[in-house]
């Protein structure tokens, strides 16, 4: 995994500018100057110029959007590179996880649905290519906490708990099964935006990776800052997949179900470990920012989703004691108690 100099904003405005033969009017950092894209505006149009932490992932995002193409116009376009710097369209500064919670409850599902849709366009689109040589597999890592089954003694001692009775054996085959299908990955809500003409698109594919396939779902229902409900997102997967005709829907929801209960755990960890060093963060902050959801009420949310969701499997049953202790964590967080007791999130 190399890694390439960061180029200054300076930088990245004279090169962007030579790439499009075209004076740029202004360069903005939309999710603040640590982050690595930015948006480039000229006097006819905005593009996102990114540059990535490592050259690896630069190259398996630029090849991804050139392979998807527009994936029935739910990603970015491909507009080139140049050196360590490359460029996609620019779908628009709406992001999905503010754009949902903007939206009235009532119709929420529906958008909901448009992001499910989204996702399954990818993964048609996908399958219309030979993406394998260009893809890494499930296997090459970006984080220790990706190793799920590994996490659950860690999660456990996090909750100051036993090891739960969890035997791996017991879970979808799939689990072990050989990585044959393209996933964008990290598919949390920041990383769609909806667009002025209603549509949902995707972005951030430098995770990109062969996966089993329902691991991108798995990434939006187990998002801190989603707010609709598993079942629902569950009814949805299963419409899509009938829609599709997909050849083994029961193996499908069975480890979208058990992969999304593990990686729920991940992220409940996650947030412990960022508001144990950053502290707790509004809500507003949060989705403005797309940062870490380290707010009591978003992690108590996924934490009882996540308890519904282990429920649905005797291989996750034993997890659910864990979820629930951990939303207790975060109710006493929301509502200290009285004797103003330190609440610890070692």
């Amino acid at each position: 995994m190399s890694k390439d100099r960061f180029l200054s904003h300076a930088e990245i405005a004279r090169a962007t500018a030579a790439h499009f033969g075209q004076t740029m009017v202004q360069l903005t950092a939309p999710g603040g100057r640590s982050r690595t894209s930015l948006r480039a505006y000229f006097a006819d149009r905005t593009v996102i110029v990114s540059q990535r932490r490592n050259t690896d992932q630069a190259r398996t995002e630029a090849a991804v959007l050139q392979e998807l193409d527009g994936a029935e116009d739910h990603a970015p376009r491909f507009l080139g590179r140049s050196d360590t710097l490359f460029f996609q369209s620019d779908v628009g500064p709406n992001r999905l996880n503010w754009a949902i919670h903007a939206t009235r409850v009532e119709d929420r599902p529906a958008l909901a649905a448009q992001a499910v849709d989204a996702i399954f366009a990818l993964h048609r689109a996908a399958r219309s290519r030979d993406m394998a040589p260009i893809l890494p597999t499930g296997g090459l890592l970006s984080y220790p906490d990706d190793d799920l089954i590994a996490m659950v003694p860690e999660f456990a001692t996090q909750m100051k708990q036993p090891v739960p009775d969890f035997d791996p054996a017991r879970l979808s085959p799939l689990f072990t099964a050989p990585p044959r299908h393209f996933v964008k990955w990290d598919c949390r809500a920041g990383n769609a935006a909806l667009g002025d003409d209603g549509r949902v698109r995707w972005f951030d594919f430098e995770e990109s990776r062969l996966a089993q396939g329902p691991e991108d779902f798995a990434w939006l229902i187990a998002d801190e800052t989603w707010p609709v409900e598993a079942d629902l997102m569950l009814d949805l997967i299963a419409a899509g997949l009938s829609r599709d005709a997909h050849p083994d829907p029961v193996a499908f929801m069975t480890f979208l179900t058990e992969f999304t209960t593990l990686h729920a755990a991940r992220r409940v960890r996650l947030i412990f470990h960022a508001a144990k060093n950053g502290g707790w963060q509004d809500r507003v902050t949060i989705l403005k920012t797309d940062r870490v959801g380290t707010n009591p009420h978003m992690g108590e949310r996924l934490c009882l989703r996540a308890a519904d969701l282990a429920r649905k499997s005797p291989a996750t049953l034993p997890l659910v004691p864990l979820f629930d202790i951990a939303a207790s964590v975060f109710r006493r967080v929301r509502q200290p108690p009285p004797e103003g007791g330190i609440i610890s999130l070692d």
